[in-house]
């Protein structure tokens, strides 16, 4: 395929923006097919948390992934600037998960035992009187909190902003436009079809198109049961002094970020693709978070965003080669994480793609664990 690029990378989110910038530091050729612009989904309006410690279990196929991503965040900050040109206020940040009732008090209990035992030092266990001396703002449902040092944050556009324009200094091309189908010679895919009827042919196939990954069942063949888990964020004006660590809290959050304000989230609605900003996911949002913290009843609603995050039914990530279909790598089903988990992947199927054994393990998030699902 004279002419073509070495790889065709669909959609243009962090996972997307990431695999080009790796392939195109180890000089491969790179065209990046998306629909609308960059990180124009949920990459763009997603928390930006990086949190590798939270919810990790003994065993999980995903504590790898978080280990390397942890890493991988830490040297991207090195030199991603400087790439790119953009500054995407890559920083540290302790957190401070919180429990509001016996349960979460034991869940907390658990992961503080486990944490403390595969990482010394990382996790600090507070109970009721030191999480209100820590955060005196704090409300009287708060029963006990667990303070960790390995967490930080970036702004998420900003971020998948500076992955692509890092990877197009490099040689990657961008084209906007739908892929609506994928062409084959001798049994293997060649080219991706545009909605314009223009094939895209490339010697290898990235497919990170988040919670429309969907769509390959159709194209390849093969079952890839993602579904979109929607999540609104609010941006307030709050009175006071900036929160000076990230809280957590059940599915929720707040911290203020380097523009002053005060995120705050999320919901996780089953809503087919409906993208729109709700008056229920503002008044959900904003019920938790005076609960946590009651001196933002008198918070100034400054920004309502929504977006779609890629979930597979297990929950776990989708990570690398699409079954009987050579020479095609799927990564997409990040849900909450993203951001933090995205590049991560991204780096592994570069290395898939180059021919090379992906420095991470994800072989328990391989594609083919989907096998009969439908």
């Amino acid at each position: 395929m004279p002419g073509s690029p070495d790889v065709v990378i669909v959609g243009g989110g962090v996972v997307g923006c990431a695999a080009a910038y790796f392939l195109t530091r180890d000089g491969y050729s790179v065209t990046l097919i998306e629909r609308d612009s960059v990180a124009s989904h949920a990459s763009g309006f997603a928390y930006g948390g990086l949190s590798p410690i939270v919810g990790i279990i003994e065993d999980d196929p995903v504590l790898p992934l978080s280990e390397a991503s942890e890493a991988i965040h830490a040297e991207l900050a090195e030199r991603l600037p400087a790439e790119s040109g953009v500054e995407y206020e890559y920083r540290r940040k302790t957190s401070l998960t919180l429990a509001t009732n016996p349960a979460q008090v034991d869940e907390l209990r658990e992961a503080h035992d486990w944490l403390t035992k595969h990482y010394q030092g990382v996790v600090e266990w507070h109970d009721e009187t030191s999480v209100h001396a820590l955060e005196p703002r704090v409300g009287p449902a708060v029963s006990a909190g667990l303070l960790a040092d390995r967490s930080g944050e970036v702004e998420p556009y900003k971020f998948t902003l500076a992955l692509w324009q890092a990877a197009e200094r490099a040689g990657a091309v961008m084209r906007n436009a739908e892929v609506t189908g994928v062409t084959r010679v001798g049994g293997n895919i060649s080219g991706v079809v545009l909605g314009t009827g223009e094939v895209i042919e490339g010697g290898a196939f990235v497919l990170a198109a988040g919670p429309w990954m969907g769509k390959a069942t159709e194209w390849l063949g093969i079952d890839m049961p993602i579904s979109p888990l929607k999540g609104q964020i609010l941006r307030l004006k709050a009175p006071g002094d900036p929160l000076a660590v990230s809280l957590s809290w059940s599915h929720n959050y707040a911290t203020t970020k380097l523009d002053g304000l005060l995120w705050c989230g999320t919901t996780e609605e089953r809503v087919g693709f409906d993208e729109t900003p709700t008056a229920y996911g503002r008044d959900t949002i904003m019920s938790s978070v005076v609960e946590i913290l009651p001196y933002l009843a008198d918070a100034e609603l400054v920004h309502h965003t929504a977006c779609l995050r890629p979930v597979a039914p297990d929950g776990l990530p989708i990570v690398g080669p699409a079954p009987n279909n050579a020479g095609v790598f799927i990564a997409t089903g990040t849900g909450r994480k993203g951001i933090f988990l995205g590049p991560a992947m991204a780096k592994a199927v570069a290395e898939m793609v180059t021919g090379k054994t992906p420095n991470v393990d994800v072989s328990g998030l391989s594609p083919t664990r989907f096998s009969g699902i439908r």
